[in-house]
Formats: C-alpha cells, sequence, structure tokens
C-alpha cells in the first residue's frame, strides 16, 4: 500500500485526508512532486543546480529550438526526480504559447500491483511562477 513520500507522511493529517484510494494517493503524490519541480527554477537549488524548470527568460534560440531544449530539459529533470514515473515524454503545447507561459503535457508509467499503468499531467506553467498541475487525458 502507497502512504505517500516522507515529506508527506510528514505533512498535516487534513492534507493527507483527500487521498481517496491508492493509486489516487499516487497520482496526487506524483503531481506534488512535479509541482514542486516546475515551481522551482533551474540552478537555484544549491545541492542539484540541474533541479526544476530552465529559465525561460534566457533561451536565446528559434522558438521550435527553445521548445525542444524545454522538452529535453523537462524530461530529463522528470527523469531525475520522479522515479517513480517511467518512460516519461514530455511535450509543450505549441498552440497555446505566450510570453512566460506555457502548459507542458507529461506522460509516463507508474508501477502499481506489479503492472505498469500510463499516467498523463498537464503542467500550467504561468508568468508569476506558479504552477498548476492536473490530470490530462483520463
Amino acid at each position: 500500500m502507497y502512504k505517500g513520500s516522507l515529506f508527506e507522511r510528514l505533512m498535516p493529517s487534513e492534507k493527507n485526508s483527500v487521498y481517496k484510494g491508492d493509486e489516487e494517493s499516487l497520482y496526487t503524490s506524483i503531481a506534488l512532486n512535479l509541482s514542486r519541480i516546475f515551481s522551482t527554477n533551474a540552478g537555484s537549488s544549491e545541492i542539484a543546480l540541474d533541479y526544476g524548470r530552465p529559465d525561460l527568460d534566457n533561451i536565446n534560440l528559434n522558438l521550435n529550438e527553445s521548445i525542444n531544449e524545454i522538452e529535453k530539459n523537462s524530461k530529463s529533470t522528470i527523469d531525475n526526480y520522479e522515479p517513480r514515473l517511467h518512460k516519461v515524454s514530455v511535450s509543450v503545447n505549441k498552440e497555446h504559447l505566450r510570453k512566460n507561459e506555457m502548459s507542458i503535457f507529461i506522460d509516463g508509467y507508474v508501477k502499481i500491483d506489479k503492472n505498469m499503468k500510463k499516467m498523463s499531467f498537464k503542467a500550467n506553467l504561468f508568468k508569476n511562477g506558479g504552477v498548476k498541475i492536473q490530470k490530462y487525458g483520463i
């Protein structure tokens, strides 16, 4: 039975009461971790310079190269810091790009009761630094 990360287990019990079941708990836990990753600017963590989202202001490439770089960096960060997600794919929603705002689609697989199950997330990154992670496509 999945009971959350150490950080989640140390949080007050009213936060933990939102979990409805093992799979939902796992989904919520991964979403919280993705939110932490995308809420942190890469380079701001002293012990892990690759942790966090890339600096969206300082990418000096054309649009396609910038998007490819964001997707590559985001996938690498998720691979390194969210070990519960396997076979991760990351894509930027190219249709709704605005200065310093974007949506990123994250697909991966998790092991639940010895079976691999697909989980999909949508990360909305806002210009004020806010992040909203939600289920997507299910």
